[in-house]
């Protein structure tokens, strides 16, 4: 994909100035652009940009940027990334990066807009998702831990300090690994003892979804909105288990599986044109703009409909866990794929044919 990049900063550096020199920056992929600007050069120029990168901003000119950005991934350079410095601009940014910006970080961003990309979601849903003025904020334990799991020999003791610097966080962790959903057989005593049952991507995806549920659902509908994502993550595990997944899928799975709900909720708080959306495609949007690796967002994406997900595990196991929810008495197509798989035992009874029908 081509791709066009708008830098805001407040002056902007001239072309001689340092920081302004090409070799500053990491070599753009083939059909990529970047534009350094001022506001008032950002403001008349179109159309929206791929990626919307402001340093230095003035309070003033948030909604004008937002508006020009309503269809970019909108980022914000911020001198420290803590919840008082971002609250006046959550609604207007995707996502922020201490300044300076690194050239990883701006290599990061454009991989995420190459993968927004790749989900090939329909034009109208993708624009409405970047319109959306609600996303939260992720953290700064969980960008911290985020950091950490990108090594692969990161020791446990390590993650549980950082988990443990919001107490909070680390108590409702606790009390989730310790409830029937998660089906352990002895009580977790400690941080420690929950990341070593968890695994480490269960892990960051039940943390991301117990810091940002709070932001989606509203203080009134938290208790509801998480008691909802842990039934649905628990009946995936459980077909999950039905149908012979290994640990790892059954990771991913519960991962999926809260994002579903996380996407509902967005939904629900979300103002605006929304009509082109649904829960599996927000959950998906979410997940590929926090850097998740592309097989959860296609997870989402394939379980919509049976027809796209019979003959793939995962999907279909999110699919099956979402129908068993409803008890609904399956079709003759959802039938046959239980009966295939073993399954059918497990659903309400096949509905009685009409005589002559």
């Amino acid at each position: 994909m081509s791709g066009q990049i708008f830098w805001i900063c407040e002056p902007c550096p001239a072309a001689d100035e340092p920081g302004a020199a090409a070799d500053s920056l990491p070599q753009l992929p083939a059909g990529w652009t970047l534009s350094r600007l001022d506001t008032a050069q950002a403001l008349q120029s179109q159309p929206s940009p791929t990626l919307l990168i402001v340093d230095q901003l003035q309070q003033q000119a948030v909604p004008e940027l937002a508006a020009l950005g309503s269809h970019s991934i909108r980022v914000l350079t911020v001198p420290d990334c803590q919840d008082e410095q971002l609250l006046p601009y959550i609604a207007d940014f995707h996502l922020f990066y201490p300044q300076p910006l690194q050239p990883q970080a701006l290599e990061q961003l454009i991989q995420i807009a190459q993968a927004l990309a790749v989900l090939r979601l329909p034009l109208a849903c993708h624009q409405q998702l970047l319109a959306c003025t609600h996303l939260p904020v992720i953290p700064p334990v969980i960008q911290q831990l985020q950091q950490l799991l990108l090594d692969p020999d990161v020791r446990i003791d390590r993650l549980a300090d950082v988990i443990e610097q919001d107490l909070v966080l680390s108590a409702r962790l606790l009390q989730l690994a310790n409830s029937a959903y998660m089906g352990f057989n002895h009580d977790t005593a400690s941080v420690q003892m929950a990341i070593s049952r968890l695994g480490l991507s269960l892990l960051y995806g039940l943390l991301l979804a117990l810091s940002v549920a709070p932001a989606l659902a509203g203080d009134r509908r938290t208790t509801d909105s998480e008691l909802a994502s842990m039934q649905l993550a628990s009946s995936c595990r459980q077909v999950g288990q039905w149908l012979g997944l290994d640990n790892a899928a059954l990771e991913q799975i519960v991962v999926a599986a809260l994002f579903h709900q996380l996407g509902m909720a967005l939904l629900q708080g979300a103002t605006g044109d929304i009509s082109a959306i649904d829960p599996a495609q927000a959950g998906a949007f979410m997940l590929t703009l926090w850097g998740f690796a592309p097989g959860l967002a296609a997870i989402l994406l394939q379980q919509q409909a049976l027809v796209t997900c019979a003959d793939r595990p995962l999907a279909l196991c999110l699919y099956l866990a979402r129908q068993r929810q409803t008890a609904a008495v399956p079709d003759a197509a959802l039938d046959a794929v239980l009966t295939a798989r073993g399954l059918r035992a497990y659903w309400p009874a096949a509905p009685v044919t009409p005589i002559g029908g």
